[in-house]
């Protein structure tokens, strides 16, 4: 009987060992809800809303802003509202008021003739519709399954530096990174927001937008039991290339109609990762507003080793990005029960306590080394196209960081 415990004993730790060392499912991906009908693209009508985009020129030459007045795949067919002569404003509240809505309707619903002709462009050919600022209010967990697969238990808001980038463009990753993706939609106000009656009477656009991010830095930042703690997510989720812009601005009459029924899509070369409404979000984007006016004062989020206002003046600038947050389907899993055992094992079998390093760095390490492994992440080479039901089309390529 002796014998037989001991035998059980040992393959109970046999087991338990070879079930600790078996790696995880590198093709395991967090699960959305997707709809079952393809995603259907197009724009407002003039009488829903307008559509504006500028136009990449020359480096020396001026921006031509676009009235867009159809969306075909790649291809929208727009009025040079420029060249026809309308505007010399490249501002888009500043070309709506100075053209005028009721001409800029007019204008959409007209046929193409000799007086205002219309020219097709290509997504490639447009410049970011986040405009040129480089500080912007970012949302956190704002959607209920995203909030889930994180283990968040609120929505939270944080500082995200950086100018946008293009609808088509690139993202670079190193080899320490685990780099992500979120997609968003985004808004932008006529005038600085400073009070919520503020926000009420502004003018609002509305463009697609991503959010690439280094979950390594944010793993070894984040403080676990208090997202809104300030640390991780603004060093993570900002610098050059994080945010790529679309580049249709969507000014519709009723905008939070507009919100309630934009869907938003991630594909990773062809398959889909992200499906959702825009109307899932928990706050909306009033709501964001008055939290983020809530806190104006606390200097608690770290950011490129400095301490920072989640806005500056107390205010939400003219021309700085309010951001969704994301819904549910990004890459990132928090490590599970095997993951932190073997990790704590691996500690003490390899001897890592004896060179001081700390268990819980240790175990984190080991998770982030074993993602790495998994390449679950994206990698140099990979197509991410965020699209979205009204507000087109954005296309990003991975490529390795030349340093």
């Amino acid at each position: 009987m002796k014998h037989l415990k001991l035998a059980t004993t040992a393959a109970v730790v046999l087991a338990a060992g070879i079930w600790l060392m078996q790696p995880e499912d590198p093709e395991r991906t967090n699960p959305f809800d997707g709809e079952a009908q393809p995603l259907s693209t197009g724009i407002l009508s003039p009488r829903e809303g307008l559509t504006l985009a500028l136009e990449r020129r020359t480096p020396d030459g001026p921006s031509h802003v676009l009235l867009v007045t159809e969306l075909q795949g790649d291809q929208i067919s727009a009025v040079d509202l420029t060249a026809a002569g309308l505007t010399t404003k490249t501002d888009f509240f500043d070309v709506l008021t100075d053209v005028g809505i009721e001409t800029l309707v007019d204008v959409a619903q007209a046929d193409a003739n000799d007086q205002f002709p219309v020219v097709q462009r290509s997504f490639g050919d447009l410049l970011p519709a986040a405009g040129t600022a480089a500080r912007h209010v970012a949302s956190g967990t704002n959607f209920p399954e995203h909030q889930e697969e994180t283990g968040s238990e609120s929505v939270f808001n944080f500082p995200k530096f950086g100018v946008a980038t293009p609808p088509v463009t690139t993202v670079s990753t190193d080899a320490d990174e685990l780099l992500d993706y979120e997609v968003e939609i985004c808004t932008r106000f006529d005038r600085d927001i400073e009070r919520i009656e503020d926000f009420d009477a502004a003018q609002k656009g509305f463009f697609l937008c991503g959010d690439f991010s280094n979950r390594s830095v944010l793993t070894r930042l984040i403080d676990p039991d208090n997202f809104d703690s300030g640390t991780g997510f603004s060093d993570a989720k900002s610098g050059p290339e994080r945010f790529p812009s679309g580049g249709l601005f969507v000014v519709p009459l009723d905008w939070e109609s507009f919100v309630k029924t934009e869907r938003l899509v991630t594909q990773v070369n062809d398959e889909i990762r992200q499906d959702a409404r825009a109307g899932e979000m928990i706050l909306s984007f009033r709501s964001l507003v008055e939290k983020a006016l809530a806190d104006t004062e606390s200097t608690r989020f770290l950011y490129d080793d400095k301490q920072w206002q989640l806005v500056e003046n107390g205010m939400i600038a003219r021309d700085q990005v309010l951001m969704s947050g994301t819904a549910e389907g990004v890459i990132f899993m928090p490590p599970n029960m095997k993951q932190i055992v073997r990790g704590a094992m691996l500690y003490i079998v390899k001897g890592t306590f004896l060179t001081g390093q700390a268990p819980y760095d240790a175990v984190l390490e080991n998770f982030l080394d074993e993602e790495r492994a998994s390449l679950r992440f994206l990698q140099p080479g990979h197509l991410v196209t965020h699209n979205s039901s009204n507000m087109g089309t954005i296309s990003v390529v991975v490529q390795r960081a030349e340093n």
